[in-house]
Order: structure tokens, then C-alpha cells, then sequence
């Protein structure tokens, strides 16, 4: 009885080895090679002399016993190796591109990126152009024509552009998603256009964008809006930037999204370009699409009800980009003291329900030496395509020197209590 549970421990712990070393062998060389097919016929010959090895330790005996548990332990192996691996990798996961349009049109970089936008405008009568600046990243505004026709109506010429790895813009190598990267291909495009100052809009990531923007090309904005912004530097906030329930619902979804979550872990430990050899990027693409869209975007209120956001809303999104540049963006030099001295004028809109905390969107304002806040009620982190009306009133008061809409918010607890 004590021989035959030893063989059968030995044989189990055989498998689990053999599997685990099939990962280990396949993500070296992934991350090695870039080689997908390489990647896993190495990974295989290390399952296969693992299993082999470890199986014949479970029988002491020669013969068919032993020929039958190796054969046994090393088809168990194979099978489950190849199983799983299919699971994280290979199986596709549904992707939405996001559709094109009559009114795109492409710049051509001389970064090196082919940015797509569309350029919504009526009859132009300010100088600077308005530029679109998305969250993620990695997320472009396929719901923003609202706000941007607010803008154009107001006389501005308003181009909402996609970012560098997400939308219809070009694919890049993830080495080359870095904040420096995104923040001249934005220097580029106002030099495209011809425009000394451009106006920068911009939300979540896009907000971050800016401040970095900012810091780097200080003469080159003459005004700027930013919406529900990301946090300005990775040491800004050492506890986390989202609210408790904005952390309770991120972390409930990804515990629901293991896929998705499993490839974002590797690509933010480094596995960046072994799992872009080993997984497609609509596959890695279509994973990020559905975590996103299962996010309470209103987390920021603790009674936020979660609703599935349609797939629409989250057509064009790029994971390769979200974690490149997130993990750029934690090396990034802090912008905050060249922002101190900048006297580019700046709105800066918080939502009352937005998953990032209050003390996130009161650092913008409290950088910038001539930064003015409104506060708007019952929105969530999605605010310019949730409320265009709203904040489309507000930034064309602020950009065109008209009465703001409401009084600026001053002080420095948040405005509203729970």
C-alpha cells in the first residue's frame, strides 16, 4: 500500500513539474526569441524529458509497468501543457476594431507613428486648434463626438486623434510605447498642423499626457482642459490612486477576467514580449475590452449600480500600448516642478463618482499657478462623453474667456461628503 501511494505521488508530481517547467521553458524562450513556434517546440522537448525522467523515479521496477506510468505521465503532461497554454494564449478572445470613417484621415509622423483622427469643425474662428487627447492607455473616445461638436460650434477646429497602438493609428514595438514617444508624436502633430499653441483636452490617461506635455513644451499650449486625469507622476500617491470602491470593483473584476489578468501580470513583470510572441494582439486586445467594459466607471459612488458598458465603448482599445506605457510612465521623470512655474491656463473638471480619488484631480489643480476647477454632479470617470453638454459648456466658457458655468471650486477637502 505504502509502494503504491509513493508511485502514485511520485507520478502526479511528475505531471505538475513537467507542466510547470513547459511554462517556464516557453516564456524564456518567448521572451528570448520572439519565436513563437521555437518557443514551443523547446518548451515541449523540456516537458517531454521532464515527465520521462521524473515517471521512471515513480517505478522502481523495469518492464511494462514502468513503460506504461511514463507513457501515462508524459501523454497527462503533454495534454495538460497544451491545454492550458491554448486556454491563456491561443484561444482568440472577440475583438471590436473600431470602425472607420468617411471624415479619418492619417498624419504620417516624422516619429515614425501613423496617427489617425477625424477633425470635426464648423465655421473656424480661433487660431489654435483643439486636440483630443484619450485615456488608457490605449483607449481612444469613440464616444466623444458630442463634446467635440460643442467645441466646433464655438468656432474651434477640433481633431480628435488616436494615440500611437490603439484605434486605426499604427501598431509599434512595445519598447516603443514610452511616454517620451507619445509626447512627441503630440509635438509632432501641432507642428503638422502649422499651430504655434494648440488648446490640449484631455481625460484620464490623456490628462497625464498633458501634464507630461507640459512639462517637456511649455510654450506650446495656450490653454488646457483635463477631465477626471490620471495621476500626474507613479509617486504622487503611494497608497493607490483609485477609490476604495474603485479598488473593491477593480479588484472583483480582475479575479473574474483570470485571462486578462494573468497577461497583464507578465507584461507588467517584464514578460512584455513573450506574451505579445505567444498571444495575438486582437486576442490581447479583446481581453482588455472585455475587462474594461465589466468596470463600474461611477465606482467613485459607493451606490453605483455595475452595468456592462456596450462593445463599442471600448472598440479600438490596445493592451500592448496600456501596459507599455504604464510601465513607462512609472519611470517617467515627476513633471510636477516645471508644471509649478508653467502659467498655461488650465480647467480641471472632477466628477463627483469618479474611481480616482479626489486628492488625484485636486493635484492639478493646486500645481498649476492659474488652474480653475468646476465640480460636476453625478457623473463618473467617463465625464466628457457621459455629460458632453455639460463639460462641453464649461470648456467652451473657459477656452472662449466667457462666465464659467458655476462658481470654481477652492476648497481643499472633496465637495461632496458620504
Amino acid at each position: 500500500m505504502i509502494e503504491v501511494t509513493r508511485t502514485w505521488f511520485l507520478a502526479v508530481a511528475a505531471v505538475v513539474t513537467a507542466v510547470l517547467f513547459f511554462f517556464v521553458a516557453l516564456l524564456v524562450t518567448a521572451q528570448t526569441t520572439g519565436n513563437a513556434w521555437l518557443s514551443y517546440a523547446v518548451a515541449t522537448l523540456v516537458a517531454v524529458m521532464c515527465a520521462t525522467g521524473l515517471a521512471r523515479l515513480s517505478v522502481p521496477l523495469r518492464g511494462s509497468r514502468s513503460r506504461l506510468t511514463v507513457n501515462v505521465c508524459l501523454a497527462v503532461s503533454l495534454l495538460l501543457a497544451a491545454g492550458l497554454s491554448w486556454a491563456w494564449f491561443g484561444a482568440p478572445a472577440t475583438f471590436t476594431p473600431l470602425p472607420g470613417s468617411p471624415a479619418e484621415q492619417y498624419w504620417d509622423l516624422p516619429t515614425g507613428s501613423r496617427i489617425a483622427y477625424v477633425r470635426t469643425a464648423g465655421t473656424v474662428t480661433h487660431a489654435e486648434p483643439v486636440l483630443l487627447v484619450h485615456g488608457g492607455p490605449g483607449a481612444p473616445a469613440s464616444n466623444s463626438d458630442g463634446f467635440a461638436q460643442r467645441l466646433a460650434a464655438a468656432g474651434f477646429a477640433v481633431y480628435n486623434y488616436q494615440q500611437a497602438g490603439a484605434g486605426r493609428s499604427s501598431r509599434l514595438d512595445p519598447s516603443d510605447y514610452t511616454v517620451a514617444r507619445h509626447v512627441a508624436d503630440l509635438d509632432a502633430i501641432r507642428q503638422q498642423l502649422g499651430a504655434p499653441k494648440t488648446v490640449l483636452i484631455g481625460s484620464s490617461w490623456g490628462g497625464q499626457l498633458i501634464a507630461h506635455y507640459l512639462a517637456v513644451h511649455p510654450d506650446n499650449v495656450a490653454k488646457v482642459v483635463v477631465a477626471s486625469p490620471g495621476a500626474m507622476s507613479s509617486d504622487s500617491f503611494s497608497d493607490g490612486s483609485l477609490t476604495p470602491d474603485g479598488k473593491s470593483d477593480q479588484s472583483r473584476q480582475l479575479a473574474a477576467h483570470t485571462r486578462f489578468a494573468a497577461t497583464f501580470f507578465l507584461g507588467q513583470v517584464g514578460g512584455l514580449p513573450a506574451a505579445r510572441t505567444l498571444m495575438s494582439d486582437h486576442t490581447a486586445d479583446g481581453l482588455y475590452q472585455q475587462f474594461v467594459r465589466s468596470l463600474t466607471m461611477s465606482s467613485g459612488c459607493p451606490d453605483a449600480a455595475a452595468v456592462e458598458r456596450p462593445v463599442d465603448a471600448t472598440a479600438g482599445y490596445g493592451l500592448w500600448v496600456n501596459i507599455a506605457t504604464s510601465a513607462s510612465a512609472s519611470k517617467a521623470a515627476d513633471p510636477r516642478p516645471a508644471l509649478r512655474r508653467n502659467p498655461t491656463p488650465v480647467l480641471v473638471l472632477r466628477a463627483e463618482c469618479d474611481y480616482l480619488r479626489w486628492e488625484v484631480t485636486r493635484e492639478y489643480r493646486d500645481t498649476f499657478p492659474r488652474a480653475t476647477m468646476l465640480t460636476i454632479n453625478g457623473a463618473g470617470h467617463s465625464v466628457l462623453a457621459d455629460r458632453p453638454a455639460e463639460t462641453g459648456t464649461a470648456a467652451v466658457a473657459f477656452l472662449t474667456g466667457g462666465a464659467l458655468p458655476a462658481e470654481p471650486y477652492t476648497a481643499a477637502e472633496a465637495p461632496w461628503r458620504r
